[in-house]
């Protein structure tokens, strides 16, 4: 049983150029991929903040008019 542990554990495979390759072309195609969506998710994020800024701005706009008499509440 040792003898088979010992040459199941010396013909592990080093990292090889193969390997190498795999790495560095999967890495070409994942990070630009994470870029554009980071990007995409923080353009959306500051648009959504812009819209709340605006939406808080109209109501505070609303709250600071004084009421006309002749609206109803």
């Amino acid at each position: 049983m040792l003898a088979t542990l010992a040459t199941a554990t010396s013909n592990q495979p080093s990292f090889s150029v193969t390997n190498l390759v795999i790495l560095i072309v999967v890495a070409a195609l994942v990070y630009p991929l994470q870029k554009k969506l980071r990007q995409t998710v923080s353009r959306r994020r500051k648009e959504r903040w812009a819209e709340q800024d605006r939406l808080a701005e109209l109501e505070s706009d609303r709250q600071d008019r004084p009421q006309h008499p002749d609206q109803g509440v």
